[in-house]
This record gives structure tokens, sequence and C-alpha cells, in this order.
């Protein structure tokens, strides 16, 4: 069994430990669910650390521990090791930004936190936490000025709420912002880090514009389902694995609740949000598809592919599996029947559950309509 000074080596040597360690000091009582994202999330904060990556975008559903890690237990442990660091912490909004300091000092000034890192001692004040050393954690917000302030690390958490990413105005802020504040700030253009860390939101959202640009960005993007077989490299030699169609956290919240999920908020918000795939409305209504009713010959096929369907069928389709076929993809052989069955279906499971949150999930008795909910693809 490892000594007391082995596990706390350990914490100060090894950020995905000292997560969890962070976790379980600032959440008496609530377990943290192992799930393999955990060590893929912290593997790459890590590297930050270390100087491996100096511009990282963590594109993570809710609720996925993105934001405690990035913006709580990274500074707090840069800090512990070397009390000259400089951070700045950016949030989308005062409330965040506070938020967010408020839980890193209050981790530093735990006694287990100290007895980590013994040499730390932050300043008594509410604000900007500052250490005797010289280090310094910064806690701004997007569209603040940052003049005058320096930084080895600056830490971009949430920078649009959900109800303003619509607003091109703010969007276009939000991008004219980053653009003319934030790498400026760094103390070492080279060898200084910027991390973005939000869930995806718009398609012109401030990951859109990042990845969109000249500057070459590390991307981790975990989706609530995977959409693809994943295969990632740990620095430790290990590697995670995630199959396509499985959840990212399925004893939190698995394939069904996902897909019930889908439902409540929509199919756009659950493919931004949930999917990291924002899409554009075709005229911002919630539906999407077409039809074409030119000469067989044109597309090869005697059928022609009827009207439109709900964004939420063709969402099923790609994201669960569900229906067999994708109904929002021509030119393909889809009789009208089917197409029809099809809609029904989904939308009548969607008036259901306006009437009744706990109806029960599936198609009209005598129908077979089943997601799997194993894990695996649908």
């Amino acid at each position: 069994m490892a000594t007391a000074e082995q596990v706390m080596a350990l914490y100060r040597s090894h950020f995905p430990a000292f997560l969890r360690f962070a976790f379980r000091e600032l959440h008496h009582g609530q377990k943290l669910i192992e799930t393999p994202h955990i060590d893929v999330l912290a593997d790459h904060l890590a590297r930050v650390a270390q100087g491996e990556i100096t511009r990282l975008i963590i594109n993570m559903p809710p609720r996925s521990l993105k934001s405690f890690s990035a913006s709580v237990a990274l500074p707090a442990w840069l800090l512990g090791r070397d009390p000259r660091r400089q951070i700045i912490s950016v949030a989308g909004t005062k409330e965040l930004a506070s938020d967010f300091e408020a839980a890193t000092r209050e981790l530093i000034k735990r006694p287990r936190c100290r007895a980590v890192f013994p040499h730390i001692t932050p300043d008594g004040r509410r604000g900007d936490l500052l250490l005797p050393h010289g280090g310094r954690r910064i806690a701004a917000t997007v569209g603040g000025t940052l003049i005058g302030r320096g930084a080895d690390l600056i830490v971009i958490d949430d920078p649009i709420a959900p109800a303003h990413v619509h607003d091109a105005a703010r969007r276009n802020a939000v991008r004219k912002w980053f653009d003319a504040e934030v790498i400026q700030r760094l103390n070492d253009k080279k060898t200084g880090a910027v991390i973005v860390v939000m869930q995806r939101l718009h398609v012109d959202d401030l990951s859109g514009h990042l990845l969109g640009g000249e500057q070459p960005w590390v991307h981790l993007n975990m989706p609530a389902i995977a959409i693809a077989d994943e295969l990632w490299e740990l620095s430790d030699g290990r590697s995670v694995e995630r199959l396509n169609g499985q959840a990212l956290a399925p004893e939190i919240e698995g394939r069904r609740a996902l897909y019930d999920r889908m439902f409540d908020i929509g199919a756009y918000n659950f493919g931004a949000q949930y999917q990291q795939a924002p899409f554009k409305h075709m005229n911002d209504k919630e539906v999407r598809g077409g039809g074409f009713g030119g000469p067989d010959d044109q597309w090869g096929f005697p059928k022609i592919w009827f009207g439109t369907v709900p964004e939420t069928a063709i969402m099923a389709y790609e994201v669960f599996g569900v229906g067999g076929s994708n109904p929002g993809a021509p030119p393909r052989e889809i009789t009208f029947e089917e197409w029809e069955r099809y809609s029904r279906w989904t939308l009548d499971y969607q008036r259901r559950r306006k009437d009744d949150h706990n109806a029960e999930f599936g198609p009209p008795e005598g129908e077979e309509w089943p997601p799997r909910d194993d894990g695996a693809a649908g």
C-alpha cells in the first residue's frame, strides 16, 4: 500500500490523479463516476501543462467535467507546482467567472490540498487569486479588456450562452474579442497556451471560428454518442477506445436517456450541445429535407423522395440508428408508405411526450422500432 507521502507525490506529479483528488475535495458525498473520457480529458490538459499542446479546443456535452477540469483543477495544480505561473481564466459571464475563482480558491485552501502543495498561500481577497511568489489566477469575462494582463495560460470557458448564440451580433462580438485580445496577452506567443472549453452551440460559434482559421488547434471532440469508432492514445501508453454508437458516459446518461433528451430539447440543440455537430436550419424551422420530382433518369432510381421530415427523425437515424435508412438524404430509394410510416412514428412519440413526459417509448402497438440501449451502434 502506498504511503501518504507517495500519494501526495502522485498528486503533485500526475494531473489525472490530482483531478480526481480535487473532485473529492470539493464534492463531498458525491461519487465521481469513472468513465474513460475523464482519462482522455485529463491527459490532454496534462499535455498542455507540459508544453506539448499550446492550442487546445475541448468540445464535450454538458456535465462532462470539462469546466471543473480546465477552469478549476488545472489552474490549482499549475499554481501548486509553480507559484510563479500566471493564468487568466475567462468565462462567458461574471457569475461563472466568480464561481470558477471561488472554487479554485476553496480547493487550494483545503488542508489536504495544502499538504500536497504547502507553499501556496493565496491572499484573502475575493476576485483575482494572487500568490506571494508572483503567480496569479486572473478572473475575466468574455468581451472585457485584458490590457495590462499577461499570462502563461489562458482558459476560455463557455464564451457564449445558448440563449444568445443565435444573435449574430453577439457571436461576432465574441470572435472579434478573441482575435483582438487573447493571443496578444500571452507572455510568450510560442510557449504560452490557450484552452477553449465549450459545448458547441452554432456553426459560427467560437470553436467554429477557430477551427476554420489558419492557426492549427488540437481538437478534443467527444460527442455524447460516438458516430465513428474512436481510439485515444494516452501519454502513459494506455489507450481509450469507444465504439460507434456508444454513449460517452453510459452510467450517467445512456442511449435511451439521450434519445429522450433529443426530443426534449429538439434535434438542433441536441446536435450542437450533445453531438458537437451544429447544423444550419433550412428555414429556421424544426424541419429539414426536401423533395425532387424530376425525371427518374436524372437520379438513376425509379422512386421519388417525398416531402420534408422532422429534424428529430433525421437525428434519430444519424445518431441512434433508428429507422434503418436515412430519411433526410436524397437521392435514395424510399416509398411514400415507408416515409409516411417513419415520420408518423416519430411525430406520434413526440406528441405523446408533450402530454406525458413519462410516456412509454416506442411505436404504435403492433409495430417495431426499438433503438438499442446496450452501448452498441443502433
